[in-house]
């Protein structure tokens, strides 16, 4: 995977490319994928920092795994449940990226120090990482802040480092990796699906499986996150797609499938996951309400929430909830307004008729 400046300038033709400049910031990104390279890919100067690229998710683990891992050796991490960054050294500044290609500030601005020491040392590679915590994009908790947790680290290439050597970068420069639950002989299922079930215990998102060099990985997700993502953003009826439900319902009967899980159990928890938050969300229509969901942060700078306004009023109405100072810091607590589902369901619940 390599991008030349003829592929750019070609993607730039056919409108794949588009030009940014914010803060001073100049870059470009493909908006889609193209040809070879996805999208998310950033030209930054004479710098081009890789997309992500999407991880095969296998819905069967035993043949998944047969099928997409060839290295006798693999590596089991847990998947986290937050959203995706890049964070990447430019001209001594570490700036990270979401994963459509925008500057994320809001976790530019909590890069840690032992990050930027390991920048120092390493100025080409790419951290490829899971955000979650207080977030402006993921579940508030009071146990923590903000965690940023290490799954990859790209040579600055699109080639990742071995998962050895990166535990190893890891802990010499004292960066959170996500949790691993170790190393595997590929043949030895049992022990691979004793620790998937033991995330389904455990209440985790699931396991991603990679090979001993890092040239293969697969994702296997747990029924508890297939159902919980449903609960999470049945809310969103409207705003999603409907194969985001469908392809949870597929994934978890697989799941229980391939661990013969009680049925009736499932069943009546992804019942509650479709009806429960929907018909909570029916009685806040009536009382003349919006959908939302709150989130809460803290920065330092009050120009990162300027600059996260402009970039998430994009796709949903944002307000304020409260904002405080605290030891230095500023607290905001705001809401996200899903206009779109809110405007469906109250003209549905107003009488509308629709036409199957």
């Amino acid at each position: 995977m390599e991008l030349t400046k003829a592929l750019a300038l070609e993607a730039k033709k056919k409108d794949k490319l588009v030009f940014h400049e914010e803060e001073g910031i100049k870059f470009a990104r493909f908006k889609e994928d193209f040809r070879s390279i996805e999208r998310g890919t950033v030209i930054i100067g004479n710098r081009v920092i890789y997309a992500y690229p999407h991880i095969k998710r296998i819905f069967t683990l035993e043949r998944g795994i047969v099928k997409n891992i060839k290295s006798d050796t693999v590596y089991i991490e847990e998947k986290i449940d937050g959203f995706n960054v890049r964070i990447a050294n430019l001209n001594g500044n570490a700036i990270a990226f979401s994963r459509g290609g925008f500057v994320d500030y809001f976790i530019t601005e909590k890069v840690t120090e032992n990050m930027k020491k390991f920048f120092s040392k390493f100025p080409n590679a790419v951290l490829c990482a899971e955000a979650i915590g207080n977030t402006p994009y993921t579940k508030p908790t009071s146990e923590f802040d903000i965690k940023i947790l290490v799954f990859d680290i790209d040579k600055g290439n699109g080639e990742f480092v071995g998962c050895d050597e990166r535990y190893k970068l890891l802990r010499k420069y004292d960066i959170e990796s996500v949790p691993s639950f170790g190393r595997f002989e590929r043949i030895n299922i049992g022990d691979i699906k004793k620790t998937a079930l033991g995330a389904l215990k455990s209440r985790k998102e699931g396991i991603v499986i990679k090979s001993e060099n890092r040239k293969e990985a697969v994702k296997y997700v747990t029924p508890f996150a297939d159902i919980s993502d449903v609960a999470s953003n049945i809310r969103l009826f409207f705003d999603m797609p409907a194969g985001f439900y469908m392809q949870r319902v597929l994934r978890s009967a697989m799941f229980m499938k391939d661990f013969e899980l009680n049925r009736e159990q499932y069943a009546k928890q992804l019942g509650n996951a479709f009806y429960y938050r929907l018909m909570e969300d029916l009685k806040i229509l009536e009382k003349g309400e919006e959908i939302s969901e709150e989130f809460e942060m803290t920065i330092k700078n009050p120009r990162t929430w300027e600059m996260l306004l402009r970039q998430m009023s994009r796709e949903v109405k944002v307000e304020k909830v409260f904002e405080k100072e605290e030891n230095g810091m500023l607290r905001i607590r705001f809401k996200k307004i899903y206009r779109k589902t809110t405007r469906r369901l109250r003209e549905l619940l107003n009488g509308k008729g629709v036409e199957d």
